[in-house]
């Protein structure tokens, strides 16, 4: 029996031995531990962390925007796929590497004229329910910031429960979906903590989540916050 040679089969064959083979000395991605994550964010601190101290807790890998920068962490894993456009497609036509698989946390940062921390923004999206953190800077001339809040979040079609200027606390709730959003003032720092209770993929969280872009970024946007 005559066994014909398949030149284009022997070579993807031959590929993707060596791509296992230098897989097999390289990392095999990672999992985002949600402990880790919040030990790097609890190190960061507004109106004293520096953009060195935020590289040295969450890394040089972000986006390069002067005052506000973006990170990304997601979990990894090694993988090999046909490649379809690029050089050398019809020498190489496999490609292999580390590529990210699910996102755990989006975190974004912005800073003042000084280089200095005056916002921290962290989603995250380990399980439900995904909790969204937001810290701002308070302007020193701002005028009772707790009821300045209050309004923005009423605006946004929330409720306001339990307003204590005493404690600097209250809690928004999201009628329509049942999601609360925790305010906490302590000195100069404003602190929103959202809770959001339903599936990623439920029209509920979609509808919350836009709601909740719409409350911080008026707040971001308000001459509350530095």
């Amino acid at each position: 029996m005559k066994i014909k040679f398949n030149p284009k089969l022997w070579s993807h064959t031959f590929t993707v031995a060596i791509l296992l083979a230098v897989a097999g000395c390289s990392t095999s991605g990672q999992v985002i531990s949600e402990s880790t994550m919040e030990e790097r964010i609890n190190a960061l601190r507004i109106g004293h962390s520096t953009k060195t101290d935020v590289e040295k807790t969450l890394g040089l890998d972000h986006s390069t925007d002067r005052n506000r920068w973006g990170y990304n962490f997601s979990d990894t894993a090694f993988d090999i796929s046909e490649r379809k456009q690029g050089p050398g497609l019809g020498i190489i036509p496999i490609s292999a590497g580390v590529f990210p698989t699910n996102t755990r946390a989006v975190v974004t940062v912005a800073f003042n004229d000084t280089g200095v921390m005056k916002r921290l923004e962290v989603a995250r999206f380990f399980e439900e329910p995904f909790i969204n953190d937001y810290w701002y800077s308070i302007n020193d001339a701002a005028k009772e910031p707790l009821d300045m809040i209050a309004k923005i979040g009423e605006a946004a079609g929330m409720k306001v429960v339990g307003l204590d200027k005493e404690t600097g606390m209250f809690t928004l709730e999201d009628n329509g979906t049942k999601a609360k959003i925790a305010v906490k003032l302590d000195g100069q720092t404003l602190r929103l903590t959202s809770r959001n209770p339903h599936h990623r993929l439920a029209s509920e969280y979609r509808a919350y989540a836009k709601r909740e872009s719409a409350l911080t970024s008026r707040i971001a946007e308000s001459e509350i916050v530095q």
